[in-house]
C-alpha cells in the first residue's frame, strides 16, 4: 500500500500480515473507504514476498458492525456514489471470493458481532476462528435487504444448505458455540487469547509450501460441492501436473511469501 490506511491498523508478526478493522465509532463498520482499503491491504500482503499468511480482525470488541448505511463516498471522477460493494462485489480484485481464493491462505477471527457484510464477508476466508463472544448475524431480509459477498453459495457450502436456507430466510443470529457446533468456525477462544491464537495458526500456514497452498485452495474452490467425479479429477490432475512440472525443473518450493 502506498498511503497509510485510515480505516485499518495493520501490524506484522512473523510472516503474518494483521489487518485489523479500526473505525470504532462505528463498531467497525465498513464504508467503502474501509472496503476499498482491505482490498488494496490483501493485495500489498500478497505481493510481500515477507509475508506468509494473512488474520483478518476486529479492534475493540466489534469484528465488525456491516455496511456503515449513513456513510456518502462518491467516486471522484463519476460522481457516482461508492458503498463496500464498490471494492468487494465486482470483477477481478474487486471480487472480494475472488481475490480470497487467489490470495496467501487468510484466516478470520471473529473477536465479537459480525454483521451483515461483516458477516458475509468473513465466510471467504480460508479458515474462521472465534472469541467465545464472537457472533454471525445475518439481518438482510429483516432490513428489506438481501444476502451478499456471495454468502448465498458460501454459507450452504459450510453449514449445509438446509441450515443456511433457515438462517438466511428468517435472518438468524449465530453465536460462536452454534458457529463451531455448525462448522462456521473451526475452534473458539477466550476472547483474550483468540487474537494471539489466530496469528499462530496463520504462522502454521505460512510455513506450508507456497505452490502446495495455492493449488490446494484452488482445488477446494473448484471442486467443493462439486458432484461431477470426472470434473473433480481432471482439476486435481492439473494441479498435480502443475506441482509435478515445477519439482521436474528443480525449482524451490518455498514456504508461503
Amino acid at each position: 500500500m502506498t498511503d497509510t490506511p485510515t480505516t485499518l491498523r495493520l501490524s506484522r508478526s512473523g510472516k503474518v500480515q494483521v489487518i485489523a478493522y479500526d473505525r470504532p465509532e462505528q463498531r467497525n463498520a465498513w464504508n467503502a473507504t474501509c472496503a476499498r482499503e482491505t482490498v488494496e491491504a490483501i493485495l500489498a500482503a500478497n505481493a510481500d514476498p515477507q509475508v506468509g499468511a494473512i488474520v483478518l480482525t476486529g479492534e475493540g470488541a466489534t469484528f465488525c458492525a456491516g455496511a456503515d448505511l449513513k456513510a456518502k463516498e462518491f467516486d471522484p471522477e463519476t460522481g457516482r456514489r461508492q458503498t463496500p460493494a464498490t471494492f468487494t462485489m465486482g470483477t477481478g480484485d474487486g471480487n472480494l471470493l475472488s481475490l480470497i481464493e487467489r490470495s496467501k491462505p487468510v484466516v478470520a477471527a471473529i473477536n465479537g458481532p459480525a454483521i451483515g457484510i461483516g458477516a458475509t464477508h468473513a465466510l471467504c476466508a480460508d479458515i474462521r476462528v472465534s472469541g467465545e463472544s464472537g457472533s454471525f448475524n445475518f439481518p438482510f431480509l429483516k432490513l428489506g435487504a438481501m444476502p451478499e459477498c456471495g454468502s448465498s453459495a458460501l454459507l450452504g457450502r459450510l453449514i449445509g444448505p438446509g441450515r443456511a436456507t433457515d438462517v438466511l430466510l428468517r435472518s438468524r443470529k449465530i453465536d460462536a458455540r452454534q458457529a463451531l457446533a455448525w462448522g462456521l468456525v473451526t475452534e473458539v477462544f477466550p476472547d483474550d487469547e483468540l487474537r494471539d491464537q489466530a496469528i499462530a495458526l496463520a504462522e502454521q500456514l505460512a510455513g506450508t509450501g507456497a505452490l502446495q497452498m495455492r493449488l490446494t485452495k484452488q482445488m477446494l474452490a473448484q471442486n467443493m460441492g462439486n458432484g461431477d467425479a470426472e470434473a473433480i479429477m481432471k482439476v486435481e490432475n492439473r494441479a498435480f501436473l502443475e506441482l509435478l512440472k515445477t519439482m521436474k525443473a528443480d525449482k524451490p518450493l518455498p514456504a508461503q511469501g
